[in-house]
């Protein structure tokens, strides 16, 4: 497999060999991550990826909620679109880079159109319901994910900016924002059919947040997670601009 040069503080590899880039600018993201036993993990990713751990062997999986703004693709830069997105990942080692990466469990989407797009482009994400709300009115700022994806779920956090939290089976928070929030590399697809693609987004630094509920019917269902209201880490990134390189690579 063709291997590409490294250039960490912005982008893994140029994408400039995909024929589409989707760019737009993220708002009110929110990461709540949870710490597991590797072993635990195994079965929810293909046979030909590896997880990505920290510490004695410990594995994530996250949710990640976020509205997507200014979305426009190059083959039809006239037109701009938005919609909210939710996904539940977790973390690999790409085998071409040998770098960490994100390998997407489920994904959904609040937009028929890029559902639709992407699905065709060989990433499958499904339409749902989901709105953020992020309110700032209070002495201590408030975030709120809510909508309907094979049930009703709500995601709910205060939203701090101490640098102090967040870090335990990572030497500094750095390492661990870089784990969680900033590989460039992503996979979609099962065993059967697995795509490679390539993002591009400058460094974050977000903010650390406490969890104040989370209800979340598919997620739960997985039996992954045994306690809710413990996660590793929740960070909130109020903005960073993002692009996607498509379709994805094959991966055999």
């Amino acid at each position: 497999m063709r291997k590409f040069p490294e250039n960490d503080s912005v982008l893994t590899e140029s994408g400039s060999n995909r024929p589409l880039n989707v760019r737009m600018t993220l708002r009110d993201v929110l990461y709540v991550s949870y710490a597991l036993p590797a072993g635990r993990m195994r079965n929810l990713i293909p046979d030909n990826l590896s997880l990505a751990t920290a510490g004695d062997d410990m594995s994530f999986i996250s949710i990640v909620a976020l509205h997507s703004t200014q979305v426009r693709l190059n083959l039809l830069s006239f037109l701009r679109f938005k919609y909210y997105q939710l996904n539940i990942r977790t973390y690999v080692k790409d085998p071409v880079s040998g770098k960490n990466a994100v390998y997407f469990i489920n994904s959904g989407v609040t937009s028929r159109f890029i559902s639709l797009v992407t699905r065709i482009s060989g990433i499958p994400w499904q339409f749902i319901d989901l709105e953020t709300v992020v309110n700032t009115q209070n002495e201590k700022d408030s975030y709120v994910a809510s909508g309907y994806w094979e049930g009703e779920f709500s995601l709910r956090a205060q939203i701090f900016s101490n640098d102090s939290k967040n870090t335990l089976f990572f030497e500094n928070r750095k390492a661990a924002v870089d784990f969680l929030i900033r590989p460039l590399i992503g996979f979609v697809g099962d065993n059967r059919r697995l795509g490679r693609f390539t993002i591009q987004h400058p460094e974050v630094e977000p903010q650390s947040c406490i969890l104040t509920g989370l209800e979340f019917p598919l997620f739960t269902g997985m039996g992954i997670v045994d306690e809710l209201d413990e996660p590793h880490s929740v960070f909130f990134l109020p903005t960073a601009d993002f692009s996607i390189y498509l379709p994805p690579t094959r991966i055999k």
